[in-house]
């Protein structure tokens, strides 16, 4: 058992990793981590190379680099098998999507995960939005089309109007450049801004610092690093990880319901969740709230949809939308 990773100072892969350790320790496995050298695609190859070469059974990694790197490698060790998270086997262009029978693809419904987010902030009194995305990328625009959703959901239900600023910094690093332009949407009236990819997150803790704003992050729980952050749209990496983990070691390979094939997991697994912060941080939007709203989405008494871009929108009349390039 591999586990082939950008970093460890990355939140994410810090979760797989204690989740791979886990299972590992309960079960008798031998879990080891690769960690590529930097974060280019050829690292990832790399790595991913040097983990099927280790005699591992079953490799696991995370991110689109890596679904980029495992679209080059699938072939090359058939008697390997990979579990990738957060992406698809695919090619640099993102116009072929290739998994081999030798890989299973998990994917979170970050939308779901978003519509907790923009639910809770409107329900709070938010109604100047904002979300700041790395890369208009899949699971970044889950993100943000959920949070437009649920924004919808509450406002309907508030009677309030809501406005939605969007941008795409086409970057996962943080800038003073990017710093600022969150500092200038707060000072312009944006009350809330979510952000996603990458390290932006750090880039939002300085401007709501600097601000009074506040901010909502995803993938991991962010919480603690700002009292202004009033919340995590999270991924739980951790217990997501060892679901698969179980299923593969019982029969000792994917089955035919996971081999080459990609699941999605949300509501119905307990796989996204919203982290609040110790004490709650939403005064309107208590925890009952919380678990009611949950609840409902879980037995689909509310729906959320799936978008993969920007192009075309679900109908929010409650919410305007401004695109910022």
């Amino acid at each position: 058992l591999a586990a082939e990773q950008a970093s460890l100072d990355d939140g994410a892969d810090t979760l797989l990793w204690k989740g791979i350790q886990t299972f590992a320790g309960t079960y008798g496995y031998t879990a080891e981590n690769h960690t590529a050298a930097d974060t280019s695609v050829e690292a990832a190859e790399a790595a991913l190379r040097e983990a099927a070469e280790s005699g591992a059974a079953l490799v696991v990694c995370r991110g689109e680099t890596m679904a980029q790197a495992l679209f080059n490698i699938q072939n090359n060790y058939p008697g390997v098998h990979y579990l990738l998270f957060d992406g698809e086997p695919h090619n640099s262009s993102y116009t072929n999507y290739t998994t081999e029978s030798n890989v299973h693809c998990v994917l979170f419904q970050e939308e779901q995960a978003g519509f907790l987010a923009g639910y809770a902030a409107v329900t709070d009194g938010y109604t100047q939005l904002g979300f700041i995305g790395a890369e208009e990328i899949p699971g970044v625009v889950r993100y943000v089309t959920g949070f437009l959703q649920g924004a919808e959901a509450a406002a309907e239900l508030q009677g309030e109007d809501v406005t939605l600023q969007t941008w795409f910094t086409d970057t996962d690093e943080n800038s003073d450049a990017i710093t600022q332009r969150m500092v200038d949407w707060y000072n312009n009236g944006t009350a809330l801004i979510m952000v996603s990819g990458g390290n932006l997150y750090e880039g939002a803790v300085s401007a709501v610092n600097q601000t009074g704003g506040k901010a909502v992050t995803t993938d991991v729980d962010n919480t603690a690093l700002s009292d202004r952050v009033l919340a995590s749209a999270v991924k739980c990496y951790n217990a997501a990880v060892q679901r698969e983990l179980y299923s593969f070691f019982t029969n000792g390979s994917w089955d035919t319901q996971s081999a080459d094939q990609t699941e999605k997991v949300g509501y119905t697994t307990g796989a996204v969740a919203l982290e609040a912060g110790a004490p709650w941080r939403f005064d309107t939007f208590t925890q009952d709230d919380y678990r009611k709203l949950y609840e409902d989405l879980r037995t689909s008494v509310r729906k959320v949809d799936a978008y993969a871009d920007l192009d075309t929108l679900p109908d929010t009349p409650n919410v305007t939308v401004n695109r910022t390039m």
